[in-house]
């Protein structure tokens, strides 16, 4: 995403994102982008190119089905079983990603000086440790 500099999007963002947010309901390609800038406070707004190109792979793959057209010819999507399963997957690798970003942004936020954010940072790494077995 541009402007985002040093910390990005992480890859497999919007397969993981798209899916949960089919798991809830189903949604066309447009539904699916507004919601992602609606999460994101407007800071991510993925374009047309990044969206369908998911939703295809995705129904490639069989983790999500296009639902029935009603009127128009709007396509929707819903998530399946296999994609249920696979989206459980994506959220355990993301919950391991985010903890390794978290301790890199807590090295840089030592380097630049940011005691306060070092701590609030180290703090959440520490509560983790903490629940995680």
């Amino acid at each position: 995403v541009p402007g985002y500099g040093m910390i990005d999007i992480p890859r497999g963002m919007l397969r993981l994102v798209s899916l949960f947010l089919l798991s809830k309901s189903s949604l066309s390609g447009r539904d699916l982008a507004e919601q992602l800038r609606v999460i994101s406070s407007g800071l991510w707004k993925p374009s047309p190119g990044s969206v369908y190109p998911i939703l295809s792979s995705l129904l490639r793959e069989g983790l999500i089905a296009e639902v029935p057209r009603k009127e128009g010819n709007t396509r929707r999507y819903i998530i399946t079983s296999k994609g249920k399963q696979h989206l459980e997957k994506l959220e355990r690798e993301a919950e391991t990603s985010i903890l390794k970003q978290l301790k890199h942004i807590s090295i840089v936020t030592s380097v630049i000086g940011k005691k306060e954010l070092k701590e609030e940072i180290d703090l959440l790494l520490k509560r983790e440790e903490d629940i995680t077995p």
